[in-house]
């Protein structure tokens, strides 16, 4: 067994060791008191720069609450109804059942897939922010739920309209 000489001298045992400066982490988060449409105050919680004015959240995303989208017209511009045609188009989608790949437990999910959707609704396409995988899209589901009322009732419509024709009503199927 041998020792190692240094001729007297002590190592030098910091050389490799970093020196991390600790400082406060930037404050994203901010939190302000509001008074809700039932006059109530409520905190909400808002970025504190309006440079943080979207949230990437890479895993499920968990609300016991609700999920609000602004919809007052104070603002909106270039308000109209829509149309038969863009409601029409609904109809070309393909509702699909899938998993994802990087879900260990196989979870079964149900959707669009967003190259097909694209075709049809390519304003409700989006690419995700993503550090590892460029080009993954996304759909705005929130916003699919406006065409399909309007499809819901031009459907109704035209349900009433073939009931009309032949002179049944709900009592006659009773």
């Amino acid at each position: 067994m041998s020792n190692a000489n240094y001729n007297g001298k002590q190592p030098n045992n910091t050389a490799y060791i970093k020196n991390f400066v600790y400082g406060s982490p930037p404050n994203l988060w901010k939190t302000y008191s509001h008074i809700n449409s039932l006059g109530e105050p409520i905190n909400v919680l808002t970025p504190s720069s309006e440079n943080f004015d979207n949230v990437y959240i890479p895993g499920d995303l968990y609300v016991d609450g609700t999920i609000i989208t602004p919809s007052d017209i104070n603002i909106k511009d270039n308000i109209s109804l829509i149309n038969e045609d863009r409601t029409n188009k609904i109809m070309n989608l393909k509702p699909s059942a899938f998993t994802f790949k990087n879900d260990t437990s196989k979870q079964l999910h149900y959707g669009f897939i967003a190259q097909e959707f694209i075709t049809e609704y390519p304003e409700l396409v989006i690419t995700k922010p993503d550090k590892k995988l460029n080009n993954i899209k996304g759909i705005n589901y929130l916003e699919i739920i406006p065409l399909l009322v309007k499809q819901i009732q031009l459907m109704q419509r035209e349900i009433d309209e073939l009931k009309g024709k032949l002179n049944y009503t709900f009592e006659d199927f009773k």
